[in-house]
């Protein structure tokens, strides 16, 4: 058994659905124009060879200086790998006698390479479409090429337009994993899909999913956790005690903050999530994806709400440097599967212990309200199973969204406002799940706790 080589895919979140790959392997790539196929192959080579495994990467169509200019945008250094001798870039002939092309793949396959890409066997498909005999020769020499490497062949196969069947033959039943990448048009928009249609010793429960390509991060491929594998809790326990109030906060929890629409009902919420974030631990950071207001903004809100409790600009811009990154998103200007992905790539990126949601009444309100639910609980459980703590805050405009999204949180603070004899009375009403209502604080206890929150950070301040 020590000599059974294993391979690893490379791509996060691929790698869990298409699950162990031990030679002899062939993965097949299907997929339509520009979705994302050789990226996908050369990911998997890339992160191979970078544990020594030779490469090789044959194409009909690739030009080898786009190519290497375009992947090390996206964080693959190919060039790097080559002057090592980790990787090698073959043009094959562009010619209808596929019994020459066979020949010379077979002449460099010999070489000793660990790892082969055809990009794409479309290209020698095609010519003989007509001939029954001479297809089944070639399908049958794709079967045998694994065990010929004794290591990991991937298979590049091209999908017209508007078609979801490879309708290759035999080939799609004996590769050991088959992905298929493609496009779908959501809400106007392009968004990328990658489904796994077979996964040689792995069961698949997720057939299709999201994923991105972004400069310096390479691909992602979103697999949220399984409903059976809804993640445990996490053990640490982080006790606050508001007047009125007890509560427990896990890593993990989802916290749901709603108060009426009026402008910057939640800077306070935010400053109680800077100050949770770093009672983690002194490096912490909190990362604020905003739909409605600007960095720039809701760093001014901050400072001048600290202010009243004697912290300078100056220093709660230090803190805010040092903990504290805010992304705007336009939820308008993505699909909500772009919307999601382009999260979880910031989030990735960032790797925060808390994430802040700030206006989450404009996506609830934007997207269909089945899918937004379905999208938003796989997020959710996917952040929960990386220990972060998630905060929503946003005023409540759709009544049947907002039970939905508190039946998801583990705690619930409500902003209740009430008019009694022209006398307008302000309370904060805190769930806690399996608990129902656990306090019901004044305006003035929650002005009290955000000045200790600020007398936290102003301590904390002081040692930068």
């Amino acid at each position: 058994m020590s000599d059974v080589r294993k391979f690893v895919v490379g791509i996060a979140g691929l790698d869990k659905l298409l699950g162990e790959i031990t030679a002899p392997y062939t993965l097949l790539i299907g997929g339509h124009p520009g979705a994302g196929k050789t990226t996908f192959a050369t990911a998997i080579c890339y992160a191979n060879a970078l544990q020594g495994r030779k490469c090789l990467y044959m194409t009909f169509y690739e030009n080898k200086e786009k190519l290497f200019k375009f992947m090390k945008r996206l964080g693959f250094d190919l060039e790097s790998l080559e002057r090592k001798g980790l990787y090698s870039f073959v043009n094959l002939p562009q010619t209808l006698d596929v019994e020459m092309v066979v020949s010379e793949i077979s002449r460099l396959v010999a070489e000793g390479y660990e790892i082969i890409v055809i990009d794409s066997i479309t290209a020698l498909l095609e010519p003989i479409k007509g001939d029954a005999a001479k297809r089944a020769w070639l399908l049958n020499y794709f079967y045998q090429l694994q065990n010929l490497v004794n290591g990991l062949v991937i298979l590049i196969a091209e999908l017209p337009f508007g078609e979801e069947r490879l309708g290759l033959g035999s080939v799609e039943f004996v590769a050991d994993g088959v992905v298929l990448l493609k496009h779908r048009v959501e809400d106007g928009f392009l968004t990328r899909l990658v489904e796994v249609r077979k996964a040689r010793g792995s069961p698949i429960h997720i057939a299709e999913t999201y994923f991105t390509m972004a400069e310096g991060i390479g691909v992602r491929v979103f697999a949220p956790p399984l409903l059976e594998e809804i993640p445990p809790e996490k053990e640490e326990t982080l006790i606050y005690d508001v007047p009125g109030w007890f509560l427990r906060l896990r890593r993990g929890y989802v916290v749901n903050f709603f108060h009426p629409p009026e402008p910057e009902l939640g800077i306070d919420f935010l400053i109680h999530s800077i100050a949770v974030t770093l009672r983690m631990r002194e490096d912490a950071k909190l990362l604020v994806i905003s739909y409605t207001r600007p960095a720039s903004v809701l760093r001014r809100a901050v400072k001048r709400r600290l202010a009243k409790f004697g912290l300078s600009e100056e220093k709660v811009d230090k803190l805010l440097d040092k903990h504290v990154t805010i992304v705007a998103l336009n939820p308008y200007a993505h699909s909500l599967t772009q919307l999601v992905a382009r999260e979880l790539t910031i989030i990735e990126q960032h790797k925060p212990d808390t994430v802040f949601f700030w206006g989450t009444h404009i996506p609830r309100a934007t997207y269909n309200y089945a899918l937004w639910l379905k999208e938003l609980f796989n997020e959710l459980m996917y952040l929960k199973s990386k220990g972060i703590i998630v905060v929503r805050s946003g005023p409540c405009i759709n009544k049947q969204a907002c039970d939905a999204e508190a039946s998801l949180s583990d705690v619930v603070v409500k902003y209740v406002r009430t008019f009694k004899g022209g006398v307008m009375d302000v309370k904060f009403y805190m769930y806690e799940r399996f608990k129902g209502l656990t306090g019901v604080v004044p305006a003035s206890g929650i002005d009290e706790f955000t000045r200790r929150c600020a007398e936290a950070l102003k301590a904390y301040i002081e040692k930068l």
